[in-house]
């Protein structure tokens, strides 16, 4: 018994550095602020479009719109798409379009019966778009004057067609903060985004913050049509790229993008009502695997040490001295602090109770309340991006 202790806690302890901790000491290494400055910029400038769709959200939507005018490209439009918005999202837009001819206002009043609503949105920006590549975000992203310029200057000079940027997280209470590390953390270690510029298409992400594609490769993999009743609509246009082929990066933004992803703790569960269950492809035994599965890979080292002493039980203290140390580090790593990393166990449980929140949510439904259009179960299943 002390054997398979001792073989068990090293072999968990070497999956937490190898499978979590590697990844993000190379993603630290490949932020975009240390980058930047090797970065050559390109003899010709191609045009940008920005796709920026939005629902209701007239307090953040002038400031992402007013940041992304300071931008210093030299070639850049702005779609900002008020997608059914019933507060002040859509005269926000057109005041700041008054103000500025690269803002281009659309505004959607009608949903398709086939569509999401945001991946609606986004298609009909992207067809409106007038730029050879094309930037898709969010209405509630922050960025700096010299963002789009280094990013563009890195997909060119490594000749990709779809960048990512990962922005920065602004938060507000310690528990905020911790749930938003842990959430950033898994999400890390699920996708394994530094391999994304690996040619396999089984490797992929998008971040709904900054997904910068070719417009060419966009439009020969099918646009958002193949996605149209897709939750997860950021990461499987990364999964449907992949799949036509194209060369894809992933880098932290850093300081170069930051967002406010919920107001607050519990806000922060609660936004993972929609796409939480999602993620499982809508499958129950899927999604009880997985949570099960993490929910041993990180309690394990814990419920060991207070059972068991001895020797025996070293390989689980390093595993539980490296899960934190790696909660710790994605934390700094995607704009948090390392305060939170007492924190890794109560944080943990509220992420995977929000994903089975988010399962019960939409099994009890019967579908997914979004964008106030509900979307029953069945065609969400049926319709699933695979």
């Amino acid at each position: 018994m002390d054997k398979v202790l001792l073989v068990s806690g090293w072999i968990l302890c070497g999956m937490w550095l190898l499978g979590v901790g590697l990844p993000l000491v190379v993603q630290w290494r490949r932020r975009l602020p240390r980058l930047a400055p090797a970065i050559v910029e390109p003899d010709h400038w191609p045009s940008v479009s920005v796709v920026v769709t939005a629902k209701d959200e007239g307090p953040q939507i002038a400031d992402c719109l007013s940041s992304l005018l300071a931008s210093d490209y030299p070639d850049l439009e702005l779609i900002a798409i008020n997608d059914r918005s019933s507060d002040e999202t859509g005269p926000a837009i057109d005041s700041l379009a008054t103000t500025d001819p690269r803002i281009r206002p659309l505004h959607i009043t009608e949903l398709p019966s086939d569509w999401l609503g945001k991946n609606h949105a986004m298609w009909c920006g992207a067809q409106a778009a007038r730029g050879s590549w094309i930037l898709f975000t969010d209405g509630d992203i922050i960025y700096r004057p010299e963002t789009i310029r280094v990013a563009v200057s890195f997909a060119l000079s490594h000749r990709l067609d779809h960048l990512t940027l990962a922005p920065s997280m602004l938060t507000g209470s310690y528990a905020e903060s911790s749930l938003v590390s842990f959430f950033a953390l898994i999400f890390a270690a699920a996708t394994q985004s530094w391999l994304t510029r690996l040619p396999t298409r089984h490797i992929y992400v998008g971040v709904g913050a900054f997904n910068l594609v070719r417009r060419k490769t966009y439009e020969s993999a099918g646009g958002h049509l193949p996605l149209r009743y897709e939750v997860a609509d950021d990461l499987r246009l990364g999964q449907l790229l992949k799949r036509h082929g194209c060369r894809a990066d992933m880098l932290l933004a850093g300081s170069y993008l930051k967002v406010k992803w919920q107001e607050s703790a519990w806000s922060t569960i609660t936004g993972l009502e929609k796409n939480g269950f999602a993620g499982f492809g809508y499958s129950v035994s899927r999604a009880l695997l997985a949570l099960s599965s993490a929910a041993l890979f990180l309690y394990a080292p814990l419920g060991v040490l207070v059972l068991v002493s001895g020797p025996s039980t070293w390989g689980f203290a390093a595993a539980l001295a490296a899960s934190h140390l790696c909660y710790a580090g994605g934390a700094v790593l995607f704009g948090a602090s390392v305060r939170v990393a007492p924190c890794l166990v109560p944080a943990s449980a509220g992420i995977f109770f929000a994903f089975i929140r988010s399962m019960v949510i939409t099994l009890r439904q019967g579908g997914v309340r979004w964008r106030d259009t509900f979307y029953p179960l069945s065609e969400l299943r049926r319709r699933l991006y695979r």
